[in-house]
């Protein structure tokens, strides 16, 4: 490959640098960019001021190298949709007429490198692996920066591979023996609680949006290796695996945003998860295109002075092609 590979944080994670539409057109190219995203333990970045102006169907062209893209919008994000494609704006942009174009959640920016690691006390940043609630959950997603403030809102990512298997065996065991209760009504619900105007569900979209149930221990399809999974603002418990919930709890859960203690057996793991032995900060730049695979990463945003500066990210969701 003509583009050199740098590494992010030892294993975990790919940057190439000088990247053009061209080379994301080349099948070499692609070859190359899909094995290293496998090999980096799921995470790959793309870095060239000539991208800054891909257009949506260029990015989903790219896009479709490590997954088939989902086209339809998830349930209450539709006004945030990019015309005519399936990506979904993220960020404080707005129309003409000054109504919000992109779903924006008000999260505080770093201070410093110590406040990536997960804080109990205030449970910041948000670690999370995407659409754990949705019966087939995304593989994976792509990240493009259109604009970006001049310093702040950094994606942060972790190994969520490495954090496995820096574990003991005991941890491990019970770890897999476990499963984690998903509900995007109950996601919605949570967040609404600390960003007002986040957009909860109505009783029609709750019902098409049942809680799933997903393993605490993930094995990678392809790679076969054992990662952490299920971190989701969605998780409202953590149960034995095959143990029914009652359905009025999990009303409590949805309607009222309330999490069950059992969940702190998955947020004890994120101090572990996020150190800087696992983890990444990524600062934006016009242009930057970054995939993640959801299967072994966790990852979390961070804010921004969003009163002073636009930010415009365009986000695709990646699902297994077996089941497009």
């Amino acid at each position: 490959m003509h583009h050199e590979p740098v590494r992010l944080n030892g294993d975990f994670g790919v940057l190439l640098n000088d990247v053009g539409p061209d080379d994301l057109r080349d099948d070499a190219f692609r070859r190359d960019a899909y094995a290293l995203w496998l090999h980096h333990r799921g995470l790959l970045v793309v870095r060239g001021e000539a991208l800054a102006g891909i257009s949506p169907g260029e990015l989903v062209a790219w896009a479709g190298v490590f997954g088939a893209v989902e086209e339809e919008p998830m349930a209450g994000r539709e006004s945030s949709m990019v015309e005519d494609s399936p990506i979904m704006r993220i960020g404080n942009v707005r129309d003409a007429e000054g109504k919000p174009r992109a779903q924006f959640a008000e999260v505080p920016p770093l201070q410093s490198e110590a406040d990536i690691r997960y804080n109990p006390a205030t449970r910041r940043p948000v670690w999370h692996t995407d659409s754990t609630f949705r019966q087939h959950p995304p593989i994976g997603s792509v990240f493009h920066c259109k604009q970006a403030p001049p310093r702040g809102g950094e994606t942060l990512f972790a190994d969520m591979r490495g954090a496995f298997a820096a574990l003991d065996e005991e941890t491990k065991a019970c770890l897999s023996s476990l499963e984690a209760v998903c509900s995007l009504a109950h996601h919605d619900k949570k967040i609404s609680l600390y960003s007002p105007g986040y957009p909860t569900l109505t009783p029609e979209q709750r019902a098409a949006n049942p809680p799933r149930r997903v393993p605490l221990v993930l094995r990678h399809p392809v790679t076969g290796e054992p990662a952490l999974y299920g971190m989701n603002s969605s998780t409202c418990a953590v149960v034995p695996a095959g143990e029914p919930v009652a359905e009025e709890r999990l009303d409590l859960f949805d309607l009222d945003g309330i999490e069950d203690d059992s969940v702190a057996t998955l947020r004890a793991l994120l101090p572990h998860a996020t150190g800087p032995e696992f983890a990444v900060a990524w600062a934006w730049q016009p242009g930057d295109v970054v995939v993640w695979d959801n299967r072994c990463t966790i990852h979390a945003a961070t804010g921004f002075d969003h009163e002073t500066y636009p930010r415009e990210m365009w986000r695709l969701t990646l699902v297994d092609p077996a089941r497009a």
